[in-house]
């Protein structure tokens, strides 16, 4: 290394010697000397260093010109001169400067709408840096530019720059004005868009009524320049490829009042799709294909549909193995037709085997309880759609904040898939009071552990007490027993309500047992005991609920089909959830009460425009007494209230004796609901509902003329100690002695 520097060391003193020679022999002096004067904190080699020559080089005066411009462009010196004396053995340069005076501080006032700070972050000028006059007027228009940013565009600001001792102080006098309104926004040029539509896609918005509640009204450049591609994207999305949308005009309205924006279009022709060319290494045109494609030849050329069809494709070759399938599309523009033909480019790549599987990021969670959701595994030829149901189903077990999966080439037909996740709020512990309108006020602790020891099994432990009811209850469930196909869970309770005539304690517990069919579908089998005890009963009852005096028993096994498809079952979006089962109590498992019950319930949710979500909801029910056995009130279905049918009081809805609920052998209830997010961050959503159903007793018959329905709004906060509903139900046809129930509020669960 020393050998080396010393090398490059001499040719570089070779070469300046050469220069010098070089020089005198032409007759051009030759600069022998730099001296730096009149810098103060500046260093003289960082001066030297800016010139355009060094000692030893020959003197050209276009150099010394040159080098003057240099040093003024710094912004550094307010005063620069280079003199030039002649000597024996050359030119001596002497650099005279003059220095800036440091800024001491930069002052602002006169400002109320934007603070201090947010208007120092745009300044060239700041506390100790060198006051340059000439950097003044670009930071008067950075101000300016932020409150026009903001919507003021009346503002006017002023600087000066203060000499003081030590330095200078720079000040900005800012007079603010009132905040631009905007009164009129016009759309010029368009013929096939309405300005309904593009306003619509629009932020920048004209002063309403109901501007205080928002910031319509207001301009922002930033959100103006957003808003041009937004009307860009939108024509593009119904086949004007050629669009044009001018930089908008902005003046005061012509009414004198407020402000006018004018934005000019030029839409071009509506394109369609022409002919799709296969090409690259398709074998033909595409046998297999996760779907249809959704743009066909004749139809509007809609971009991000061909996009979304390329997408498509690729992942139709990626699940058939070939990970690095790529198409590249070709457009071939006329406008005189008004066509686009496309020829789809495939690089289709080698078949991929996974090599690794890498999972990372789980500081709790055992690797084994993310990789059982995974599937593939290593040595699986690669399949698109395996990746994707397996972040599918990781997500879906609600222990993580985030979740991706990336593969990555490692060459020889291999690829490795890193599994990265983020650690969720798996568990929460919560202790406090809520209001319900049907328990009243209770006292409430709840501990819930989705993610018990790491392993995946859940622990929920919850005490409400208080009001009308009181509630112990204790849960645990291992999801994947021995990570197999088997599920175990085993549940304890212990309640108390007490209604209008009676009070009612059930006690008991359930084992249960489930049995994996595949991804979506399972089997289970329940046994549960119950000691039911109803007491307390009013004098004036009727005769039903005094025949219910005293202890009974439940001894039941029930056995179920269930069916889940939901995108995330914690807060789905779309998917079907399907449950059917049959539940026997009595004879042979004993017990005093002797019943056979049948349910199905469905649930479907699907988008329907943007984030609206939409749910159907639909439970049928049947119960049925053998030998001469009647069905207890205490396993009757009863309807009403805020989780069934919204805008009737709790149990309300079906057979009354004296004016109270005695419950019913059959039952229908549906649900209709859109719900969208009103506060993303704190998810928080606003919905809408129809509810339907009712209740008959054995010897009614069932009939769609004795549905009741109720409809209504709320909102819906997912808060750590779960879901929290405030909702206001209208019984559509009220009965003379029925009541409205008004706001209804508890913890509760989603169907």
């Amino acid at each position: 290394m020393n050998r080396t520097r010393s090398v490059i060391t001499t040719l570089l003193i070779i070469m300046s010697v050469g220069n010098v020679l070089a020089a005198r022999a032409a007759g051009v002096p030759v600069v022998r000397e730099i001296r730096v004067e009149g810098n103060q904190r500046v260093d003289a080699s960082s001066i030297k260093g800016t010139l355009s020559f060094s000692a030893g080089d020959p003197f050209q005066d276009a150099l010394v010109t040159r080098s003057v411009k240099d040093l003024y462009r710094l912004g550094t010196f307010s005063r620069v001169s280079i003199e030039e004396e002649a000597g024996e053995e050359g030119v001596i340069l002497t650099v005279r400067v003059e220095e800036f005076p440091m800024i001491r501080r930069v002052l602002i006032s006169g400002n109320k709408e934007i603070s201090e700070a947010d208007l120092k972050k745009v300044l060239k000028l700041k506390a100790f840096s060198f006051a340059d006059p000439a950097g003044i007027p670009a930071d008067v228009e950075a101000i300016k530019g932020v409150y026009r940013a903001s919507g003021y565009h009346g503002v006017v600001v002023t600087a000066g720059l203060e000499e003081v001792e030590g330095g200078a102080v720079v000040k900005y006098l800012v007079e603010e004005s009132e905040k631009s309104l905007i009164h009129e926004v016009d759309i010029i040029g368009n013929r096939f868009v309405e300005d309904h539509e593009i306003r619509k896609v629009m932020q920048t918005r004209e002063i309403g009524p109901l501007s205080f509640m928002s910031d319509a009204g207001g301009y922002d450049d930033l959100r103006m320049a957003d808003d041009l591609k937004r009307i860009q994207l939108l024509y593009m999305e119904k086949g004007f490829l050629d669009i044009v949308v001018h930089d908008p005009e902005v003046r005061v309205h012509p009414e004198g009042q407020g402000m006018y924006i004018a934005i000019r279009v030029e839409e071009g022709p509506e394109y369609k799709l022409g002919e799709t060319k296969f090409t690259g290494d398709w074998d033909g045109p595409p046998e297999f294909t996760r779907s249809r494609p959704s743009i066909q030849t004749g139809d509007i050329f809609v971009r991000s549909g061909i996009f979304q069809d390329m997408r498509m494709y690729e992942d139709s070759f990626r699940d058939q193995g070939y990970a690095w399938a790529r198409i590249e599309p070709l457009f071939n523009r006329d406008p005189s037709t008004g066509v686009v033909n496309l020829d789809l480019v495939l690089a289709r790549g080698p078949l991929v085997h996974i090599r690794w599987i890498h999972v990372a990021g789980n500081v709790k969670t055992r690797d084994y309880v993310i990789r059982r959701e995974m599937r593939l595994v290593e040595g699986d030829l690669y399949s698109q759609k395996g990746l994707d149901d397996s972040k599918k189903f990781i997500r879906g077990l609600g222990f993580f904040s985030k979740v991706e999966i990336r593969p990555a080439d490692v060459g020889d037909g291999l690829a490795d898939v890193h599994v990265t996740v983020g650690e969720g709020t798996a568990g929460s512990l919560s202790a406090g009071a809520a209001y319900s309108s049907v328990s009243g006020l209770v006292g409430t602790l709840q501990l819930a552990l989705g993610n018990f020891s790491g392993r995946g099994q859940r622990l929920n432990l919850n005490i409400e007490a208080g009001g009308d009811s009181s509630t112990y209850s204790i849960s645990f469930s291992e999801p994947r027993l021995f990570s197999g196909v088997f599920s175990l869970g085993v549940d304890l309770f212990d309640k108390t309500n007490e209604y209008t005539q009676y009070s009612q304690n059930s006690r008991g517990g359930s084992v249960r047992l489930g049995y994996r069919l595949d991804d979506f579908s399972n089997l289970s089998a329940r046994y549960k005991y119950v000691d039911y005890d109803v007491y307390d009963i009013a004098l004036d009852a009727s005769a039903l609920i005094l025949e219910q005096e005293g202890e009974s028993t439940t001894s039941s096994v029930h056995l179920g089909y269930n069916y889940d498809s939901r995108d995330f079952p914690m807060d789905p979006r779309e998917g079907f959830k399907l449950s059917l089962s049959t539940e026997f109590a009595g004879g042979p498992l004993g017990g005093t009460n002797d019943f056979v019950r049948y349910q199905a319930e469905g649930s479907m949710y699907n988008p329907i425009a943007g984030d609206l979500v939409g749910l159907a909801h639909l439970e049928l029910g049947v119960i049925e007494p053998y030998g001469d056995s009647e069905v207890p009130v205490t396993e009757r279905f009863f309807l009403g209230g805020l989780y069934t049918i919204r805008g009737f009081e709790y149990r309300k809805v079906g057979p009354l004796e004296d004016g109270e609920p005695v419950g019913g052998t059959k039952s229908i209830l549906m649900n209709l609901e859109a719900a969208y997010p009103l506060i993303r961050d704190a998810n928080i959503k606003g919905m809408l509902f129809l509810d339907g159903g009712n209740v008959w007793a054995e010897d009614e018959k069932v009939e769609g003329r004795d549905l009741r329905f109720g409809a209504g709004f709320g909102f819906r906060w997912s808060a750590p100690i779960g879901l929290l509903r405030l909702e206001w139900g209208f019984n559509l046809d009220p009965k003379p002695d029925e009541t409205q129930p008004g706001w209804e509020f508890s913890i509760g669960t989603l169907f």
